[in-house]
């Protein structure tokens, strides 16, 4: 399928929609519509219309239109309206279809979208993994479901940046949350650290520190020797966190992740992590099942 070729809609036509949909047309694309119940109304001078027009969109006044137009239809509303767009639509695809959920869900709303299209169209599971407003149509997906393959194949030559990760709707989606729970905690990690450094004043300096540590060490091999070296070492270190959390309270600084961290290798311990791995293994693999086949054992 050629650029010109390709009949794509925008399910939802927000500031994501628009910043691909530019993208898009500047690679070729012409035909490209978009519905949102902002965009249905909008007149020329209205925001929503002069955005599409910007982006070389055509506002389409229903959501039948917009299946009528399209061969790949990129859901990207709201994650709370996801659903209910979807339900709205559905009586309108065809067989023939990508219907691409990237809308920003979780894994058991993505299961529920799969279940509604059925066989009206090929369901894909999808979601952005960087800020569209700075990457636009570079911003990297993943994408799950018997289908993902089709849309990674049809869309990559366009521009998209695609990659396969599940073979299950909402496998996708999971992998976005499951990254979240490293990103946004370890922003909390930072914050509570950098918190006691300046009660110390000593913050320039470990923002130093640690930053010369990760910008020297591949994350990879970090990721392998922090897992693997603490399903060794986790005796000694919970005494150093103990260490670590006194100081914290001696500052009248935060302490929850710092608690957090003393939890886990606590649990750790209880799981005699120690006896089974008297040294580092290689990958991070056993040390993960060895705690999974602890935690359902406990279950």
């Amino acid at each position: 399928m050629n650029s010109v070729s390709l009949r794509l809609g925008f399910l939802g036509f927000g500031e994501a929609a628009a910043h691909f949909a530019r993208d898009f047309s500047r690679a070729g694309v012409t035909s490209i519509a978009g519905y949102s119940r902002s965009g249905a109304k909008a007149e020329p001078g209205d925001p929503a219309y002069d955005r599409a027009q910007a982006a070389g969109v055509t506002l389409v006044r229903t959501v039948g239109a917009l299946a009528e137009r399209s061969d790949v239809i990129l859901a990207l509303t709201p994650g709370k309206a996801a659903l209910p767009a979807l339900k709205k639509i559905c009586k309108y695809l065809r067989p023939d279809q990508l219907y691409v959920d990237a809308s920003s869900n979780s894994a058991k709303a993505m299961e529920q979208a799969a279940a509604i299209v059925g066989s009206a169209a090929k369901f894909v599971d999808a979601a952005i993994m960087a800020p569209v407003d700075l990457m636009g149509l570079k911003s990297p997906f993943v994408a799950s479901g018997p289908h993902a393959a089709e849309f990674r194949d049809r869309m990559t030559p366009h521009g998209m940046v695609i990659r396969v990760v599940g073979s299950a709707p909402g496998d996708a989606s999971a992998m976005k949350l499951i990254r979240s729970v490293l990103t946004k905690g370890l922003a909390a990690i930072l914050i509570e650290s950098m918190e006691a450094a300046r009660r110390r004043n000593v913050l320039d300096e470990v923002a130093g520190d640690v930053s010369a540590t990760f910008n020297e060490i591949p994350f990879e091999k970090i990721i392998r020797r922090y897992i693997s070296g603490t399903a060794v070492h986790c005796e000694r270190r919970l005494h150093e966190m103990k260490e670590c959390l006194e100081l914290l309270h001696e500052m009248g600084s935060a302490d929850r992740s710092t608690r957090a961290t003393i939890a886990t290798l606590r649990d750790l311990i209880r799981m005699e992590m120690p006896a089974k791995f008297p040294k580092e293994p290689a990958d991070i693999h056993p040390v993960i099942d060895a705690i999974i086949a602890a935690r359902d054992k406990a279950a």
